[in-house]
């Protein structure tokens, strides 16, 4: 009972203590208000300034804030003692603003304001340029001209009724599509899942703080895009030149790379023998007789689980096309064009690069390449496989019709770490699936 009541004098002592110090221990008594800020430069931005100061001598400084109206509304910037420069941003315009400073500190009491006026830059919401096209499965959105690689969001919207082209917007149907994000100063964008009928699309960049540009609109068709594994009969091509043979036929075979199973256990993945060159490659023969496909992207799986980002895993891969070789009966066989010394990988002049790819790791691989620390996102990543899309800006003949795909297992995380001359060349993978548009 009497350490009960020790306890209670105590902390009634405290309080009043505490009262006659101002009422918060963090909020020590008798501190002077902070001198003025004192402006050394002013740098616009885009969409903003950087204020550089000189931060005022004084140990119970606690920051400096800037306090300023954007879009209406009352915002502020702050920095520490131990910075010496802040931003202001967030304009939609290039006209003067009015930017007000004070010193503050442990009291969050406030210096005199010193005013000063910036001249923003042109937003990135202004600068930037967007085009949209119809594009497989949906549409693609092209994103040039933002030079301060600001975030940027990219708003589709969508009219099921292409005559309401030129109309006001209070007479559209506009629904919002997809809000695609990117800091890219040069980047395509794509948005999948669209009906392939002609419709009215519209296309709008918000910034960070709700800055918007005006609304374009396209009249845009969609292309088909189908999984070519399951309308068309796969096989291995069995081409001369290849060079990555199933280590085990019944075990690890080709046709495990279009079997649709999604499983890594055998006869499920493919795995070569473990004395092929580095890199190698195999080719997948269609199944299109005398049509050709157009192909928009390819997924991949690896073997699910398995020596993760290591091993025989692929860490990068090639994908090329070919259309064969046209016989003198019109008819098509086999590629077996001619061969020229500056051909990549010595393939022939029927060949042409879709793309080149590095399994995805959300965190990234070191400096060196390697992988590093894998974290549990990495690991969901791996183990769903990967969706590269094909670029016709990197790779100009991408979605040129072809008949048959080579997959190239440029390097597996043994070959990159160690060389193309490791012991151990084997290549081990799941899935490898196309998709297109079958052109009839």
């Amino acid at each position: 009972m009497k350490k009960t009541i020790f306890i209670l004098i105590a902390a009634l002592a405290l309080a009043s203590c505490s009262d006659k110090l101002g009422g918060r221990i963090d909020q020590p008594a008798n501190v002077p208000v902070p001198g003025k800020v004192t402006v050394t430069g002013v740098r616009s931005i885009p969409g903003g300034a950087v204020i550089k100061v000189q931060i005022p001598d004084d140990e119970n400084l606690k920051g400096i804030v800037a306090e300023y109206e954007r879009n209406g509304a009352i915002v502020n910037a702050k920095i520490s003692r131990y910075v010496d420069s802040l931003t202001v941003e967030g304009f939609a315009d290039t006209k003067p603003h009015k930017i007000s400073l004070y010193a503050f500190n442990v009291n969050e009491e406030r210096s005199e304001g010193v005013d000063i006026s910036i001249d923003p830059l042109t937003p990135a919401i202004q600068t930037v340029q967007t085009t949209m096209t119809g594009s497989y499965g949906g549409v693609k959105v092209r994103v040039e001209g933002n030079e301060s690689h600001s975030d940027l969001a990219i708003c589709i919207l969508r009219d099921p009724d292409p005559s309401h082209y030129g109309k006001p917007k209070s007479e559209l149907r506009l629904t919002e599509v997809t809000t695609l994000f990117t800091a890219s100063n040069n980047i395509s964008l794509s948005r999948r899942g669209i009906e392939p009928v002609e419709a009215l699309f519209g296309m709008y960049v918000r910034d960070h703080w709700g800055n918007m540009s005006d609304t374009t609109y396209y009249v845009l068709t969609p292309l088909v895009e189908v999984k070519l594994d399951t309308v068309l009969t796969f096989k291995n091509a069995a081409i001369a030149d290849d060079n990555c043979p199933s280590g085990n036929t019944s075990y690890y075979p080709i046709e495990s790379l279009w079997d649709g199973s999604g499983l890594s256990e055998v006869p499920h993945f493919f795995a070569s023998t473990e004395t092929n060159p580095s890199p190698c490659w195999l080719t997948i023969d269609l199944g299109l007789g005398q049509r050709t496909a157009s192909l928009s992207r390819i997924t991949t799986l690896p073997r699910i689980g398995y020596v993760i980002f290591g091993g025989g895993a692929v860490r990068d891969y090639e994908f090329w096309g070919s259309l064969g070789s046209l016989n003198d009966d019109g008819t098509y066989s086999k590629p077996k064009g001619q061969v020229v010394p500056e051909n990549e990988h010595g393939f022939d002049d029927t060949w042409f690069c879709l793309g080149k790819f590095t399994q995805a790791k959300p965190s990234g691989y070191l400096d060196n390449g390697l992988p590093g620390t894998i974290t549990a996102e990495d690991r969901d990543t791996y183990n769903a496989g990967n969706d590269f899309e094909l670029n016709s800006d990197e790779y100009p003949r991408c979605n040129d019709p072809l008949r048959y795909l080579r997959v190239v297992f440029a390097n597996t995380f043994t070959t990159f770490e160690l060389g193309h001359n490791a012991t151990n060349r084997q290549v081990q993978t799941g899935e490898v699936t196309p998709y297109g548009m079958i052109n009839e």
